[in-house]
């Protein structure tokens, strides 16, 4: 870079070039009929779902709109648009297909980061270029809210399209770019995989769904085999297809593999088929919206980012499972039935899924799912009634506690870099599921003494101030209402409504806490935010104090690590991830 200098200063450009001139297309839709609304279309069963719905049971003009991420889908998706133009008549929508895609040196990088960012924005852009101010993208909500069905989808493997809050972020930078508020759409959220294909077979175009692409291993595809039947995308559909009694429709023969009857060579593909069924399976067994929620934490993560009140979204996230795990038990009894003669005569490989489930402990039967679960480096996590910790890949420890100092840890570690106001801080870690909404401090035993305590069914704070189930319930939707009302006054610069809310916040704290100010209850506001900062930082010592006494390591790093004061915060000096979901006992 000889000879190259960075400018030190910026200036603001002066007469931009304007969007028109990058983008020269913008008739307000006139040449199209003006159109309603763009619709991502993918190809798949739920956009299919989708186009289906606005074009012909709504009867709306729309655009579809297509990345094209590979042609091997090229024919599949004018196959498509063909059925579906031929079905609408006059109201055939316009398809608008736009390929964007790496070069082949990046080929190797499987996991699609940036595909969802990429695909809204070209939705986004095509959207604006007609006047119009909303995208909508049809997934279903158990594909959109993904909880992890087996340790080799998490994380980057693991699909975000369509996540309430990405969906969130997306519409929070394009707004930006666009100048002016602009939606994203997601009518299927709170749809399973199954009401989707129903939705295709009550408008009669069941005859599309053999044309539909789910398959996420597209370089696998061929002409005869357009999916490979071991992805977690193919094994949603065929259990989906079954349940919905369409199965008929979807050629088994397209399936490179057919889950139920044919064997896996790769233990990873034996473990997603069978993690996905003993996930439903799970689910059925569970009648409590609280145990869901504390096994499944995952789902916590839905709530600040819906328009609904959180015990709302709770129980839909709760039906939405149920029904799908329902779906998923009957699909398999349907299969079983079907092929028990050749289950009990031992016809069929032994590690093709009728027989894997059937034989549970046969040698041949898949290997256990938690033996191919690596435990995280860093962890400090509720499991039951005792807190499992572990730094730095040292032994694990496991303290038995319900001291509120273990749960304040938890939550900063989850939030790192991050300085949040103390009563903040105190009320997000009561409220956020993930560190324990359902069951922070319900569990059953007796007082150890050290402010470690172990109580009778309902929560004792470290004051000793019982806190029963339904202020806890009503706490927790106040906080809710809180924690997004604070977000909004930060957010359009409403100093004094956000500080007003605080306010409120610090008297709910204090309530949690069971603060008392001297000889009483504090007599002022500024007593309260003292009394919660300074509880909030004993409960913390102490939790430090108990745990330097089994990992001192890890105490010296917590102790250096974590800053209090009005705003505590955790940072470390080297960044470090942490594990903080609960875990539930079987």
């Amino acid at each position: 870079m000889s000879g190259f200098l960075l400018p030190k200063t910026f200036s603001k450009l002066k007469d931009a070039p304007s969007f028109q001139g990058y983008l020269n297309f913008n008739d307000d839709g006139r040449s199209f009929g003006y159109p309603k609304q763009v619709v991502m279309f993918s190809g798949g069963l739920d956009s299919l779902a989708g186009a289906v719905d606005e074009v012909l049971n709504e009867k709306r003009k729309v655009v579809l709109v297509t990345h094209k991420s590979t042609p091997k889908l090229n024919k599949r998706h004018r196959r498509l648009e063909k059925m579906i133009a031929d079905k609408a008549g006059e109201n055939a929508p316009l398809h608008i297909g736009v390929r964007v895609n790496k070069n082949k040196g990046l080929n190797y990088e499987y996991t699609q980061r940036s595909r969802s960012f990429l695909y809204v924005s070209i939705g986004a852009t095509i959207a604006r270029m007609l006047n119009l101010k909303s995208v909508r993208f049809y997934e279903n909500g158990v594909i959109s809210l993904n909880l992890p069905v087996c340790a080799q989808v998490v994380g980057s493997r693991a699909t975000r399209t369509t996540h309430p809050r990405v969906i969130q972020g997306f519409q929070k930078i394009i707004s930006l770019v666009a100048g002016e508020p602009f939606t994203i759409e997601n009518p299927y959220i709170w749809k399973t995989k199954a009401d989707v294909v129903e939705v295709i077979t009550k408008a009669g175009c069941q005859d599309m769904i053999a044309a539909s692409t789910t398959c996420t291993h597209t370089w696998e595809m061929t002409k005869d085999r357009t999916h490979c039947g071991t992805c977690s995308q193919c094994i949603d559909r065929r259990f989906a297809m079954i349940a919905a009694k369409a199965d008929q429709y979807d050629p088994v023969a397209a399936y490179k593999t057919d889950i139920f009857t044919q064997g896996r060579n790769k233990d990873e593909d034996k473990i997603m088929a069978a993690a996905y069924l003993e996930r439903a399976n799970q689910v059925c067994n569970q009648d409590d919206i609280a145990q869901f929620m504390a096994r499944f934490s995952e789902v916590s993560r839905v709530f600040r980012y819906m328009d609904e009140n959180p015990g709302s979204v709770a129980q839909k996230v709760y039906d939405l499972y149920k029904r799908h795990a329902k779906e998923v038990c009957d699909a398999m009894k349907t299969m079983i039935a079907r092929n028990i003669t050749a289950i009990l005569q031992r016809t069929l490989p032994g590690d093709c899924l009728l027989r894997t489930m059937y034989e549970s402990g046969s040698v041949i039967s898949v290997p256990a799912v938690e033996l191919a679960i690596e435990q995280p480096a860093n962890y400090f996590r509720r499991r039951g009634d005792v807190w499992e910790v572990r730094f730095n890949k040292g032994e694990p420890i496991k303290l038995i506690t319900a001291n509120k100092g273990s749960q304040y840890l938890s939550y900063l570690l989850s939030h790192p870099n991050q300085p949040i106001p103390v009563a903040e801080l105190v009320c997000g870690s009561f409220y956020d599921p993930s560190n324990g909404i359902f069951s922070a401090g319900e569990i059953d035993g007796e007082d150890i003494g050290d402010g470690y305590q172990i109580t009778q069914g309902i929560p004792l704070t470290d004051a000793g101030v019982i806190i029963d189930a339904k202020a806890r319930e009503q706490y927790r939707e106040r906080i809710s209402e809180l924690l997004q009302d604070i977000d909004e006054a930060r957010n359009t610069g409403n100093k004094e409504k956000e500080e007003e809310l605080r306010d409120e916040m610090t008297v709910i704290a204090c309530a949690l806490n069971g603060s008392k100010a001297r000889g009483g209850k504090p007599r002022t506001l500024g007593d309260k935010r003292k009394n919660v900062k300074d509880s909030f930082r004993i409960a913390v010592k102490r939790a430090i104090g108990k745990i330097s006494e089994y990992d001192s390591p890890l105490g010296q790093h917590l102790d250096s690590s974590i800053k209090f004061g009005n705003e505590p915060v955790y940072s470390p000096e080297e960044e470090i991830v942490w594990e903080v979901r609960p875990i539930v006992n079987e």
